[in-house]
């Protein structure tokens, strides 16, 4: 093979390395948009020098050397991403494959009793669902850069996603690109925004798709109250913007035990999903109230579900509902967008005050069923083939009284009924089954009812006092050692912050 052959193949590039070219010159464009040029601009085929260097070749001598050395030089580059930090380590994996192809090699960090090895943390993306995404340090051989996924404190929305890179000077449009493209992720293909989610500092999913609204029987009126003041500030968003209704809304759906308040919230958290709302069901007892509101404001818009809102162990609710709805004010105040639902099992406890429109925007009672909501659920709860003919007069007499998780288990304990009468074999349940059901029930109903309500151990005035604490202590916010939230680690500002605050 002659020389020039072989020159030939020496400087053949590989697939591999026209892909990498191509993707470093897209960072470039995108790096050199937010950057600005960095005083030594590569164009044309000639040296050219600013005129001040007129006659002093040394000083341009100089100056090039300075800026090599300079570009060298590894440099500190962050930024702050307002999601919550498993959203955005998983959108930091995402982009590492996207742009790069690789997710990188995770790198030990040295402490002084040895190495903590490269972290990868199984996060829930979805119901069912989980994704390993890389923690901590995380090292990329081609720009001779060391990422850091790591978290912060910010004020109003509580702990989020930081990512720190350290590399030479002159990769510092292709990290800055990066840093964009991870926001792009994040704005475009979050796992928490436009889902169903509970209120914890690590989320986790609802699966609204079990959700069946076939198979939900309200009144006519029930379903017009709920249509008008939840669901349609869900499915009607844009409309609703451009006639200047408000999307900040409180509404209280209260009513007996077993009426399907809670179903009420699946349903909105359904019809969160379907039209790109957030939904954040805040449990009593478990979810800290605060980080609820900080994530909804993070997500928006977005439907805080906060169940029990009643729930005390002595006293009453008057205040602690009064200074809720405060704080809703307060963050719907800044152009937040953020709806949210209360239930309760005792409307007679909330002050009057309260429930003027202003405060309460809605009150949507649910409570017993009707002769054609009980003639529903039987069709809707007992399979077709098994159905057979019956009275809907006569059932819904006998049915008369029953909330309507009672009615539901009437009907399903109808079957046995029907197994009884037909020696073990399971016939068509008809009028008969259904009424000996109901009247089996009777005495359960009765006890229920004059039961005492017992004492919760979680009360709405200890959620409060987390509510209202955390902003001057800290609490829930750092774990023993001061330095981690959740397994998360802060960043030592933050940790110092909190800890001033606690002392």
């Amino acid at each position: 093979m002659s020389k020039i052959q072989t020159n030939a193949v020496s400087t053949k590039r590989t697939d591999h390395e026209i892909a990498r070219d191509e993707m470093l010159r897209a960072l470039d464009a995108i790096g050199a948009r937010t950057i600005g040029e960095d005083g030594l601009v590569f164009q044309g085929n000639k040296f050219i020098l600013p005129v001040s260097m007129n006659g002093r070749v040394d000083d341009a001598i100089h100056f090039l050397e300075e800026y090599k050395e300079t570009q060298e030089t590894k440099f500190h580059f962050s930024r702050t991403f307002n999601y919550r930090p498993w959203d955005g380590a998983a959108a930091f994996d995402r982009a590492m494959k996207r742009v790069f192809g690789t997710a990188g090699v995770g790198k030990a960090i040295r402490v002084m009793f040895g190495e903590i090895p490269p972290q990868y943390r199984e996060v829930a993306t979805g119901p069912n669902r989980t994704q390993q995404v890389p923690w901590g340090r995380v090292a990329f051989s081609p720009l001779d850069t060391e990422f850091t996924l790591g978290a912060e404190r910010v004020e109003n929305y509580g702990v989020v996603f930081q990512l720190a890179a350290s590399a030479p000077r002159k990769f510092r449009t292709h990290v800055q690109a990066f840093f964009q493209v991870v926001e792009q992720e994040l704005r475009e293909a979050s796992i928490y925004k436009g889902q169903a989610i509970t209120g914890g500092g690590e989320p986790n999913f609802l699966d609204v798709e079990a959700i069946n609204p076939e198979l939900t029987v309200y009144t006519p009126n029930v379903m017009v109250q709920l249509e008008t003041n939840l669901w349609s500030l869900l499915r009607y968003t844009d409309n609703m913007r451009r006639n200047g209704i408000t999307l900040k809304r409180a509404v209280l759906v209260e009513g007996p035990y077993g009426t399907g308040k809670t179903m009420a919230g699946m349903l909105t958290a359904r019809e969160a999903v379907a039209n790109g709302w957030t939904f954040i069901l805040a449990r009593p007892g478990q979810d800290d109230l605060m980080e609820v509101l900080e994530t909804a404001q993070l997500y928006a818009p977005a439907v805080v579900w906060y169940e029990d809102i009643d729930t005390v162990s002595k006293g009453t609710s008057d205040i602690q509902i009064s200074r809720l709805l405060d704080v809703l004010d307060g963050i719907t105040n800044k152009g937040t967008e953020v709806v949210a639902g209360f239930t309760t099992n005792h409307a007679h406890k909330i002050q009057k005050g309260v429930l003027r429109p202003g405060r309460l925007d809605a009150v949507i009672h649910i409570g017993h069923l009707d002769q054609a909501g009980f003639e529903k659920l039987v069709r809707v709860t007992v399979p077709k083939d098994r159905l057979g003919e019956f009275d809907p007069v006569a059932v819904g007499e006998a049915f008369k009284g029953l909330l309507p998780a009672f009615a539901k288990e009437a009907i399903n304990r109808a079957m046995q009924y029907s197994m009884s009468r037909n020696g073990g074999e399971l016939g068509l349940i008809d009028t008969e089954d259904l009424i000996n059901a109901a009247e089996g029930l009777r005495p359960q109903l009765t006890m229920m009812n004059d039961a005492q309500e017992g004492v919760k151990e979680h009360t709405l005035e200890n959620t409060f006092r987390q509510l209202f604490a955390a902003t001057v202590d800290g609490v829930k916010l750092v774990d023993e050692d001061g330095d981690h939230w959740n397994g998360v680690e802060l960043k030592a500002p933050d940790v110092h912050a909190l800890n001033g605050a606690r002392r």
